[in-house]
């Protein structure tokens, strides 16, 4: 098998290779001939494509992960504790924080270029608008990425926006239940986020690998506009019905907040903070556009 001649790598370990990202990512560096070895808690089960390795294992495991990663010298760290995964703040700091540690400590002893996945939450974190675990986490291990990179590891980070996805089962929390018509009420219609299609986001990453300088930043992130925009517009694309009713920010500010008060208690992250739910999440990607040659994909093209 011959690798792209583009590629200025030949083989990549992905971590959180059966997540929303790590999918469409392994799929795509296999079209590209490259060698893959997509790792995960739950790779043993998980059935991927041709030219993919999956070996499962887990990113606080120091021993596994370095053994997994023999020969790889490219490193895609997509594997995170994101709300609705993590049910503490200690599991967020592990997974985020104590497991891009060693992510970083191994690419480091391999010579392997690493390109992590931070998130736009990031930004608001450090601007003072987001301070939920997840924010905070992501901030902590981007600063490790950059120390990193500055102490000379070819080390690059993408943040991306609101990301989201067309298959069942790995399209985001609105679009799986849109994709199953199991979405009745819309949430927060106003709210304006800037969504990135995950084999957008793919691209992106590849691209951050193959020739992302170090140390850069890149925001992926689509046209901003309204959940609600976004909503109607997968709607119109598939043909399938719009969600019955909607409710305003306002109206799930409150049992949003009880919820995070309760999480001790119920061991439940929810899926979004109070800050987020009410700043919105919108975000320019034209520079990372422009910097890793990709182009964002219509919604109405994605789900035609």
């Amino acid at each position: 098998m011959v690798s792209d001649p583009s590629l200025s790598f030949k083989h990549a370990f992905v971590t959180g290779a059966t997540g929303i990202v790590g999918v469409p990512l392994c799929r795509k560096l296999a079209e590209k001939s490259a060698k893959v070895t997509a790792f995960s808690r739950s790779a043993g089960v998980f059935e991927f494509p041709a030219g993919v390795e999956g070996v499962g294992g887990d990113i606080l495991d120091k021993k596994s992960l370095r053994a997994a990663t023999e020969n790889s010298d490219v490193i895609f760290h997509v594997a995170a504790a994101v709300h609705g995964s993590a049910k503490s703040s200690e599991e967020f700091e592990r997974v985020n924080v104590l497991g891009t540690e060693n992510v970083i400590e191994i690419a480091k002893e391999i010579g392997a270029k690493l390109v992590y996945v931070s998130s736009v939450n990031v930004a608001g974190f450090r601007s003072g608008e987001l301070e939920d675990p997840y924010a905070a986490t992501k901030s902590q291990a981007e600063s490790l990425v950059e120390e990193a990179a500055s102490a000379g590891l070819d080390a690059v980070v993408v943040r991306p926006a609101t990301v989201f996805g067309a298959e069942p089962g790995r399209a985001g929390l609105i679009v799986d239940r849109l994709l199953s018509g199991s979405l009745k009420i819309l949430p927060a219609p106003s709210r304006m986020i800037s969504p990135v299609w995950s084999d957008d986001l793919a691209d992106a990453l590849i691209a951050a690998g193959n020739t992302g300088d170090r140390g850069s930043v890149y925001t992926v992130a689509g046209p901003s506009m309204t959940t609600g925009e976004f909503v109607a517009s997968v709607c119109r694309a598939r043909g399938l019905s719009k969600p019955l009713l909607s409710m305003p920010a306002w109206m799930i500010a409150i049992p949003l907040q009880i919820a995070w008060w309760l999480k001790g208690v119920t061991q439940l992250t929810p899926p979004v903070s109070i800050e987020s739910l009410l700043h919105g999440s919108t975000h320019d990607g034209s520079r990372a556009s422009q910097d890793l040659g990709i182009e964002y994909t219509p919604i109405e093209k994605i789900f035609s």
